[in-house]
């Protein structure tokens, strides 16, 4: 699927204060647009450089969102939202090998402001919270960023938070599929060009991922 080309610059660095982690790969969004509601994501890719098996945990180490957006949540092992720092869990990475399962997210409301804001995260060994690698993310975001780009090429979900149903708005015919907090597919549904409803009265309250053909994956929540 066709990724919009946000307006939203994130710059990412990292620090590495032990071996056995690193950063290989991390998207680059460039833009997000300050006067539309949306949920912007980005992926960071970990590598395991030691010759051990490690179990790998994550924690947001500062996050002060001033005006860029309004929230944020990450998934490692499980989905958290902006008011939980710490996985619980973790994510195996074998000696040597690589894993893409970090995104991390932002919500924009619809303040029209020009701002920056940024969020470190920390990627650290199980065994030893020493063994780490930190990465800074910068997010900013203006009124005019990418305007003609979103009225041409995005999407649009609403209401959200949900109750019964969603109404969803693509230029081309598309394809949602919903999973809940666990991972597991639990609606999918294909899309004509225009505006399409999907059923939610059947969900459980809680919070949701949806993605358009396999695309980035967006927060949907549903409140009965």
């Amino acid at each position: 699927m066709k990724r919009i080309a946000f307006l939203l610059f994130i710059a990412l660095s990292t620090t590495t204060y032990a071996q056995s982690l690193m950063v290989v790969e991390q998207d680059t969004v460039v833009e997000i647009n300050s006067t539309s509601v949306a949920d912007y994501g980005f992926h960071i890719k970990v590598k395991n450089t030691s010759s051990e098996d490690l179990e790998v945990m994550v924690r947001r180490a500062y996050a002060n969102p001033t005006c860029a957006y309004d929230s944020g949540y990450f998934c490692w092992d499980f989905c958290y939202g902006a008011d939980i720092d710490n996985s619980i869990g973790h994510v195996a990475i074998d000696a040597g090998m690589e894993k893409n399962d970090f995104s991390g997210h932002v919500y924009s409301p619809s303040t029209s402001a020009t701002c920056t804001d940024s969020t470190r995260y920390v990627f650290f060994s199980g065994k030893d919270a020493s063994d780490s690698v930190s990465v800074w993310v910068t997010i900013a975001a203006g009124p005019t960023m990418g305007t003609i780009a979103l009225q041409v090429s995005e999407s649009r979900l609403y209401p959200n938070p949900a109750t019964n149903v969603v109404n969803i708005e693509v230029q081309h015919a598309s394809e949602i599929a919903i999973y809940n907090a666990l991972g597991a597919l639990v609606k999918r549904k294909a899309l004509l060009p225009g505006t399409n409803t999907v059923a939610v009265h059947d969900l459980s309250d809680g919070v949701y991922l949806y993605s358009l053909n396999g695309g980035t994956y967006k927060k949907l929540i549903v409140s009965h």
